[in-house]
């Protein structure tokens, strides 16, 4: 370790805040007669701050993985003096980089981020001693492994315009048309309803009022994606249906018409079609059996 160390890393020159500006912040009618050299800085409120460079203690510490931690310390500990207070915070960064009592499943953010691991880069080993990397861990490897290995998530929406997307469907890419849903019409009726006494409560008694309710008149609409019957809107024209009707049918658009891509638009869009057999429904199942056949 170099006799220099804690120079390298603490006594360098500090570095300005952000919100640092030149001039005071109060007029000079406002300024006091008398006023010390700090005071100035003080009221301003933005001190330099500390610019310490961890670096070389990180990489002398790297070097020194596979020796025993007790050598290591006892180098560090010999040009570090606990009485100086710029060396003894060089000796607190240690922590930051070494596990010198390495615990499993401790709890924390930085332990849930390294998949139960504690968070420095080196432990020191409770068997042997020694000091070690924690990303050489068989359970850290297997980690790295899987995430590297894991499957991203298919894309199966590429929006075009308002109208108009690239779905996949079963395996196969579609160009699906898309369309507004119709503005619903509703029919006046005098009719009688049961209302609560008490709104919002499961204990009110029911009475009967006799109103006019607003009945759905217009029929809905089939989407061809999905093939099934869309409702324009709810079936009572009053502001809780609306509501509930709003929660469940954010978007107010359709599938009205599909058609399969072809390999000139399947290559301008970098898609690919993926069918899988075991997976997709009868009708696709018979066409590819047709298109084999042929």
């Amino acid at each position: 370790m170099r006799e220099d160390m804690a120079q390298v890393i603490v006594e360098r020159p500090r570095i300005k805040p952000f919100n640092s500006r030149k001039g005071r912040r109060q007029a000079l009618d406002d300024l006091p007669t008398h006023e010390g050299m700090r005071r100035a800085q003080a009221l301003r409120g933005d001190r330099k701050q500390l610019n310490e460079n961890l670096a070389p203690l990180r990489r002398y510490l790297e070097s020194q993985v596979g020796r025993p931690w007790n050598k290591v310390y006892a180098e560090i500990a010999a040009r570090l003096r606990v009485d100086n207070t710029v060396q003894q915070h060089v000796r607190d960064h240690l922590r930051d980089f070494v596990a010198v009592t390495p615990r499993r499943n401790i709890s924390g953010w930085r332990t849930l981020i390294g998949g139960g691991l504690w968070w420095q880069r080196l432990y020191v080993d409770p068997v042997t001693g020694l000091l070690c990397r924690t990303d050489k861990l068989p359970e850290e490897s297997a980690r790295r492994r899987a995430r590297r290995n894991k499957v991203a998530t298919p894309i199966e929406r590429v929006p075009l315009s308002e109208d108009r997307e690239l779905r996949l469907i079963d395996g196969l890419w579609y160009e699906v048309r898309l369309a507004p849903l119709p503005e619903p019409v509703y029919r006046v009726r005098r009719e009688v309803r049961k209302l609560p006494y008490v709104s919002h409560s499961s204990r009110s008694r029911f009475f009967d009022a006799e109103m006019n309710v607003g009945r759905l008149m217009t029929p809905p609409v089939r989407d061809v994606v999905t093939g099934t019957m869309i409702e324009v809107g709810p079936a009572i024209d009053d502001a809780r249906s609306w509501d509930t009707y709003r929660r469940a049918s954010p978007d107010r658009h359709y599938a009205m018409a599909k058609r399969v891509l072809s390999r000139r638009e399947l290559r301008r869009h970098g898609l690919t079609n993926v069918p899988d057999l075991s997976t997709t429904g009868p009708a696709l199942r018979e066409r590819t059996s047709i298109v084999r056949a042929t």
